[in-house]
């Protein structure tokens, strides 16, 4: 009742000229835009929805450590060989022995000089109390000592010459004991020391002239170091048995 009261008034307007279009007609393109709008913002927030769950769904994937690639290469040839070397080497050098001079190649051969010698036991009395002493025979053991500031080697034996009280040299025989182990290189570090043994007999054979001095001579040295020799006759045509040096 009240649309046909509006539309009568706008007739009787002057010069009104009634719109092409029906007033439900506007009210229907209203109804458009607002579901355009509608759609519009349905989609808008679809969208966002779908941004904040795909967000939502990387945030874990983000926090995860990125993976880890192992490449496992084959080992150089000889490294099995090294390690072996080097365990040896250390073994040797505990020990204080050594294959051969090149191993420690900041050594030098002892000198004389640098080397102090003596009997252990060191006098006729002394091998007479020693309950060890061979049948017929003597032992003393001949000990070197590096009194010297630095390490150095030696290898094989000392060289001995029997001195007379005139100083003369006096003729003997020395060859390796029977079972002797072979010669090793030998690092004697400061206030250490090698030794070797020495067997003579005493009861049988020739015993003329006692020796009183002996004269040492270290490995690859020519200047010897002089002991006095306090054990009496060395029988059997002067023959010593000796050891080859060991660590002491």
């Amino acid at each position: 009742m009240a649309l046909e009261n509006i539309t009568r008034l706008e007739d009787s307007r002057p010069g009104f000229r009634p719109n092409a279009r029906p007033m439900h007609n506007r009210g229907g393109q209203v109804r458009e835009v607002l579901e355009i709008r509608g759609k519009r913002l349905g989609a808008l927030i679809a969208a966002t929805a779908a941004v904040t769950v795909s967000c939502g769904q990387q945030a874990p994937q983000a926090q995860q450590p990125p993976a880890t690639v192992t490449v496992t290469q084959p080992a150089p040839e000889g490294s099995e060989t090294s390690s072996s070397g080097e365990a040896s080497e250390q073994g040797s050098s505990s020990e204080t022995k050594v294959s051969h001079p090149e191993e420690i190649p900041t050594q030098k051969p002892c000198q004389t000089s640098q080397l102090r010698a003596r009997f252990y036991p060191d006098t006729l009395v002394g091998l007479h109390d020693d309950p060890t002493q061979p049948v017929g025979g003597s032992r003393t053991k001949l000990r070197l000592a590096n009194v010297g500031a630095k390490a150095c080697t030696v290898h094989g034996d000392a060289r001995i010459e029997f001195l007379d009280g005139a100083g003369a040299v006096m003729p003997a025989t020395f060859v390796d004991k029977a079972g002797t182990p072979p010669a090793e290189w030998m690092s004697i570090g400061t206030r250490e020391g090698v030794a070797q043994e020495l067997y003579w007999i005493y009861q049988t054979g020739d015993c003329v002239d006692d020796p009183a001095k002996v004269r040492i001579y270290p490995p690859d040295n020519t200047e010897p170091i002089t002991l006095d020799w306090n054990f009496g006759t060395v029988c059997g045509d002067r023959r010593v048995e000796r050891t080859h040096l060991y660590s002491d």
